[in-house]
């Protein structure tokens, strides 16, 4: 009787060391122990891409484990955001956070089944440093002067849109909306198509990512009126604070995980997030995109994260874009 009973406790220990019913603390300080994915919403190659590969490749060398970017399309991102929602909370599914996703998804799609609380933010890894840029000729030279110069001419001046659905665009609604500028808008299918309309006088402002402007600034052909935060790459170029407005200005990328993963887990990730991000290797591959390394976790960037969240759906419930 009592070698039975030993067998069958030691068969419960070995289920239990397997994690069949180990506590989440017990099995969070062993994690990882097998391959993590991490989930980018959009195709292979651009941005969001790259910066998941980047993070993952720097990642797996402090877990000890592969870190695997699953590009799961569909849906203008919603299938890969709502699959990421929806797996199961145990660190082994991540997901690449970005504004669109997080943020105008939940807040437009009909049935995304999922919405911006689904997620447990982990920490900030990147800044995309957007720009408001004009013509290098164009009689601007801020973003005060574009303002001035449009209230005195309502619905003359031309915004090329970047794409009628992305965030860029719904940024600049929200500053046309804050500041009362009146102005007309023309789509374009990308921040390329856009640079190329101002270049050929065809409109008379955009807001870019800087993969965007980047080029075009560094050849002397488009110049800044207002910027998303400071920076380093463009020290003489005025923020969109500097000037007087409110709002986030800029892009951002992410790591987040299904709500509901265990605490000790977000913090093993954040911890190495933030050693990624000091990585001299990293901070040299995310100026390679034109991006800025960015730590930022915890009650500072979920600050962010809802301010953002909150300017989106008051533009996009304006526009008549949110969803009921």
């Amino acid at each position: 009787m009592f070698k039975t009973l030993r067998t069958a406790l030691f068969g419960l220990g070995a289920f239990l060391l397997a994690g069949g019913l180990l506590p989440a603390s017990a099995q969070a300080a062993d994690y990882p122990t097998k391959p993590i994915s991490l989930i980018s919403p959009y195709g292979a190659g651009g941005d969001s891409d790259l910066t998941a590969r980047v993070w993952a490749e720097f990642a797996k060398k402090r877990l000890g484990q592969p870190v695997v970017v699953v590009n799961k399309t569909g849906g203008g991102g919603l299938t890969g955001s709502l699959f990421a929602a929806k797996a199961k909370p145990d660190g082994y599914t991540l997901f690449l956070a970005q504004a669109g996703p997080n943020i105008i998804i939940p807040l437009t799609a009909k049935g995304a089944k999922y919405s911006f609380d689904s997620f447990d933010y982990i920490a900030r890894i990147m800044l995309a440093n957007c720009a408001v840029v004009v013509s290098k000729d164009s009689p601007y030279n801020t973003l005060k002067d574009f303002e001035e110069a449009a209230k005195k001419a309502p619905g003359e001046l031309v915004f090329a849109s970047p794409s009628a659905t992305s965030w860029l665009t719904f940024a600049m609604r929200n500053w046309f909306s804050s500041t009362g500028v009146k102005i007309k808008q023309v789509e374009y299918k990308s921040g390329g198509e856009a640079v190329t309309a101002i270049l050929g006088k065809h409109a008379d402002m955009t807001f870019l990512f800087p993969q965007n402007y980047a080029p075009m600034t560094a050849a002397d052909k488009l110049k800044i009126l207002a910027i998303g935060t400071k920076s380093d790459e463009y020290p003489n170029a005025p923020t969109f604070a500097e000037q007087g407005y409110v709002g986030n200005y800029y892009g951002w990328a992410g790591i987040a995980a299904p709500k509901g993963t265990p605490k000790e887990i977000l913090d093993k990730l954040a911890k190495i997030s933030e050693e990624i991000v000091k990585d001299p290797e990293y901070i040299k591959a995310i100026h390679n995109m034109n991006a800025s390394p960015d730590f930022k976790t915890g009650d500072e960037w979920m600050a962010q994260l809802k301010e953002q969240y909150a300017e989106m759906n008051k533009v996009l419930t304006d526009l008549g874009l949110a969803s009921k």
